[in-house]
């Protein structure tokens, strides 16, 4: 698995998208990709979030989504 890293000099923003257990969707506005993806590992880990799908979405792309499952969670893109 390859870590994302930006390109120096292109600060763009990113959204978290959380998906809970129930299907409702929320989006969290991140201030570059990097920290999107550090908020996700963040959440990933929290106990008390029922979560099933977490993504980092930036220019309206998926760039990084994991899937919760009975062994933990699992990047599927």
């Amino acid at each position: 698995m390859t870590a994302y890293t930006e390109t120096p000099g292109r600060a763009r923003a990113a959204n978290l998208v959380l998906i809970e257990q129930s299907g409702a969707k929320h989006e969290i506005p991140q201030p570059s990709p990097g920290e999107g993806m550090a908020e996700a590992e963040h959440v990933m880990h929290d106990p008390a979030l029922r979560l099933r799908e977490v993504k980092v979405v930036t220019e309206h792309k998926a760039i990084a989504r994991w899937k919760s499952s009975d062994l933990g969670w699992r990047r599927v893109a």
